[in-house]
C-alpha cells in the first residue's frame, strides 16, 4: 500500500492518471494540456484498444489495458476516473485501496 501521509506538491507538476479514454476523457486532456506548465498526464488507462492508443498518441501518456495493473506502477498523485458512472464506486475502492 502506498504512503497515506500527503505532502503538499511543490517544485514538480502534478501528475494526473485517467481511466476511461472514450468522450468524455479529451475535455480532460484538453484541461491538462491548458496547464501543462503544472499537470501532466503520466498514465491513461482503457479496456478499449483503439481508445487507448488514441489516447497514448495524443497525450504521450504510459497505456494500461486495465485498472489493477496500472495502480501497480503509476506514480501519479491523482486518479481521474471518466468510466461510466456505473464503474465509480468499484473503481473509486479500488483506487483508494491502491493508496489515491
Amino acid at each position: 500500500m502506498r504512503n497515506m501521509n500527503f505532502d503538499v506538491i511543490s517544485g514538480r507538476k502534478i501528475r494526473f492518471a485517467l481511466v476511461g479514454c472514450g468522450r468524455i476523457a479529451n475535455n480532460h486532456f484538453g484541461s491538462l494540456e491548458k496547464h501543462a506548465d503544472r499537470a501532466e498526464l503520466v498514465d491513461v488507462c482503457d479496456v478499449d484498444p483503439a481508445a487507448l492508443q488514441a489516447a497514448v498518441e495524443r497525450t504521450g501518456a504510459r497505456g494500461h489495458s486495465n485498472l489493477t495493473d496500472m495502480l501497480a506502477i503509476t506514480n501519479a498523485d491523482i486518479i481521474v476516473l471518466t468510466t461510466p458512472s456505473g464503474l465509480h464506486p468499484s473503481q473509486s475502492i479500488e483506487c483508494s485501496e491502491a493508496g489515491f
